[in-house]
């Protein structure tokens, strides 16, 4: 009898740490509390819905119905000791054979039950889908997973093919370890195909291996905007109007290819540390293959020289913002000819002049903003003390 029991219970536990790891609920705990059992916070009080129980479910009573509880369960003068000495879980009993079990969330249309799912977090969510089945094929419903934020925390193995399949349009994963495998196997993703909802990721900061991240460009395919900065990156790039790959450690060969294989209609391009893998060949390249740019940030490229400025001048006729703080090898009177590019409206310099030099070249250049842009923003999801949104949409429902 004992070993049968023992059984049920390691059966009933590793369903459970499956239903977990498959919504991602470990991931999506905001603290270490999160993980503990139900059954620990509740009391031994529960109310059916059908055929399933719900545990720790609070009881409401009308007042006639508490003094049937209290007229049922007083002891007559004739009552036995043995009888009084049944205590807490006799009253519990009595209550369940008596009194009708009231469940008002039955009541309720999935829309109104919808709403109110919205307002929990997204761990207390996941926990719901426990509960029943009504309940499970309720949280499962796209509307309440469009917006997750995952900043700062480590996903397992998979968990993000799951949070993507959740069918979320709004993901933020600043700062966040994601390892690998992304789907759990072939057979899977051929029944999941919801993966390509995803339209803004933010993976700014976050670890990821490019095998992992090659996977995600492939099955994500709606993607509108993505943040790569200070991410590893190999020679697959992403098709988007506007790319920020600030940081990234490419090698001059990634560079070079680059220069050749960006699309012809981006728009805006951060490029910025590239330290001595950027030269003035692949500045020319680079103008020769975006002719359309618009916005170009290339700070901290510390080998480039006034010959590439004069590329910039002579082939990007629609640019309107150009970076070139810390390019020490471009010569302060060749700066000063860009005063002559019409569309141009805002130049960075940083780190380049002393004060009194930056005053005269603002002089010279009236038209143009002169470092007003400290921090760029070409596909950069987050800017300035808002924490809580990525290119200007929320992440978190609450």
């Amino acid at each position: 009898m004992n070993q049968g029991k023992s059984k049920l219970k390691r059966t009933d536990e590793d369903g459970t740490k499956y239903l977990y790891q498959e919504m991602g609920v470990d991931s999506l705990s905001s603290d270490s509390d999160s993980s503990n059992s139900l059954t620990e916070l509740t009391p031994s009080i529960s109310i059916n819905s059908g055929n399933h129980s719900v545990p720790g479910a609070p009881r409401i009573l009308l007042p006639s119905q508490k003094q049937n509880i209290e007229d049922y369960t007083t002891p007559s003068p004739t009552s036995s000791t043995s009888y009084l000495s049944l205590g807490r879980n006799n009253l519990t009993f009595k209550r369940r054979l008596c009194l009708p079990e009231l469940n008002y969330f039955s009541d309720l249309s999935d829309e109104i039950v919808l709403h109110i799912f919205r307002w929990l977090p997204k761990f207390t969510l996941a926990k719901c889908a426990r509960v029943c089945q009504r309940w499970k094929r309720l949280v499962m419903d796209e509307s309440l997973w469009k917006r997750i934020d995952l900043a700062n925390r480590a996903l397992s193995p998979a968990t993000l093919f799951h949070v993507l399949n959740r069918g979320v349009q709004i993901l933020r994963l600043t700062k966040t370890e994601v390892d690998s495998p992304l789907i759990p196997s072939p057979s899977v993703l051929q029944s999941h195909i919801r993966l390509t909802k995803v339209q803004y990721l933010d993976l700014s900061m976050s670890s990821i291996p490019i095998p992992l991240l090659e996977e995600l460009f492939a099955v994500c395919k709606d993607l509108k905007k993505i943040s790569l900065e200070h991410c590893e990156l190999s020679d697959k790039v992403c098709q988007l109007e506007s790319l920020n790959l600030a940081w990234t450690g490419l090698h001059r060969h990634s560079v070079v290819y680059l220069s050749l294989c960006l699309p012809s209609n981006l728009h805006k391009l951060n490029i910025s540390g590239c330290r001595e893998n950027i030269t003035d060949e692949e500045i020319l390249q680079l103008c020769r293959t975006c002719p359309y740019l618009r916005e170009l940030d290339l700070s901290d490229s510390t080998v480039i020289t006034c010959t590439s400025l004069n590329y910039i001048m002579d082939n990007l006729n629609h640019l309107e913002y150009l970076a070139l703080s810390r390019n020490y090898r471009i010569m302060p009177q060749t700066i000063q000819q860009l005063r002559h590019m019409d569309s141009l409206i805002a130049v960075d310099l940083f780190g380049m002049f002393r004060e009194g030099a930056l005053k005269e070249l603002r002089e010279s250049m009236p038209h143009l903003e002169v470092n007003k842009f400290p921090f760029s923003n070409i596909a950069r999801p987050t800017t300035g003390i808002r924490r809580t949104s990525i290119w200007g949409l929320r992440v978190r429902d609450i």
